[in-house]
């Protein structure tokens, strides 16, 4: 079967090595522009459309979804697909999707109006994780230890709202620990003023986020939680340690690759809820609760390759553990050439090995 593919091109995403990927085994392709206005008349020929989209860019926050939707309704194979992304940065529509399935979720309550949420207040147990909707890397999430702190959020959630946004110095001091040597230093200094002028040309493209509130219960004692990544029949495994004197793991950039720190029922748990749900890749992380039992913080479809790559090895679906390093994006797209070849293959059983 003849394959022509689609890449939307975005230079230090996951469009990079697909386009490797495709020049190096001959395969037919074409780098599309997803937001040009004309972008279903361009995919009329093709078989697969690859987007790694990402909530950072306003646009996509506006039209990917829907774009990939319309893609999908022309019989085009895509990654990610709606089961895939229709929840990414959606914190809102994470927690019902994974309570529809039976999932392991830590305890999550949303709520839309002010009175039923300062009703909430007097009852809850703190302290709580409050979070907004969307952000990524612990962005937009604090420990509220007081009642009091919690109904001056939720005030704030009714009126004025929250900036979903930081600026490029917020969390600086992760940021600076996740700086290798004086090199990496120098050239992050190099990029700042490229960096702040586009930050501050898509703060004002980025609505403020009001008319709801979020909170999870706080689950203590976990000095680090376990990220598990879901692509088709393989899982990918490792654990972040929290950051120095706080509760949050996410975004540390402190990760263990010791494969005897990963708890295989968050692999279990991982594997059985992509299956529910569908999904061609997704990340999951997880920490214990009171009684030791694995629970769900979220779930994002995007993730940094390189740490998954790096992981010294995969599981698949029957927990036999598989020795080597695997690039995301050519399990993604093995998972989708099989897809576009074998349209009834529900889960696709290549992979390749970095050669």
């Amino acid at each position: 079967m003849s394959v022509k593919l689609a890449i939307h091109g975005s230079p230090g995403s996951f469009s990079d090595r697909w386009i490797r990927y495709c020049s190096e085994r001959g395969i037919d392709y074409r780098v599309v522009d997803c937001f040009d206005s004309g972008i279903m008349g361009r995919l009329k020929d093709v078989n697969g459309l690859l987007w790694h989209w990402s909530h950072a860019d306003p646009r996509a926050r506006l039209a990917a979804r829907q774009i990939i939707a319309s893609a999908e309704r022309a019989g085009i194979k895509v990654f990610p697909d709606t089961a895939t992304c229709w929840h990414y940065d959606d914190k809102i529509g994470q927690k019902y999707l994974l309570e529809a399935v039976g999932a392991p979720l830590v305890g999550t309550y949303v709520f839309f109006d002010e009175d039923a949420a300062m009703r909430w207040t007097e009852e809850a147990e703190f302290p709580k994780v409050f979070k907004l909707r969307c952000g990524a890397s612990s962005e937009n999430v604090r420990l509220v230890r007081t009642r009091s702190e919690a109904r001056e959020l939720c005030r704030k959630a009714f009126s004025g709202g929250f900036a979903p946004a930081g600026g490029y110095f917020a969390d600086a001091g992760t940021k600076l620990r996740k700086t290798a040597d004086a090199g990496q230093l120098l050239r992050k200094l190099a990029r700042m003023p490229k960096v702040l002028y586009a930050a501050r040309r898509r703060r004002p493209l980025v609505p403020r986020e009001s008319g709801y509130v979020y909170f999870q219960d706080f689950l203590p004692d976990n000095r680090f939680d376990t990220r598990v990544t879901v692509i088709g029949k393989r899982a990918f495994g490792f654990t972040r340690n929290t950051r120095p004197g706080d509760f949050r793991a996410s975004g540390s950039g402190d990760i263990d690759y010791d494969t005897g720190r990963v708890d295989m029922r968050c692999v279990e748990i991982a594997f059985e809820t992509a299956e529910r749900l569908g999904t061609q890749s997704l990340a999951f992380d997880f920490v214990l609760d009171r009684e030791g039992n694995p629970r769900i913080l979220e779930i994002s479809y995007c993730y940094k390759s390189r740490a998954v790559y790096d992981c010294p090895g995969w599981w698949d679906r029957d927990m036999v553990w598989h020795e080597g390093h695997v690039w995301p994006e050519d399990a993604i797209m093995d998972d989708l050439l099989e897809a576009i070849s074998n349209p009834r293959s529900a889960y696709p059983s290549g992979y390749k090995k970095e050669r």
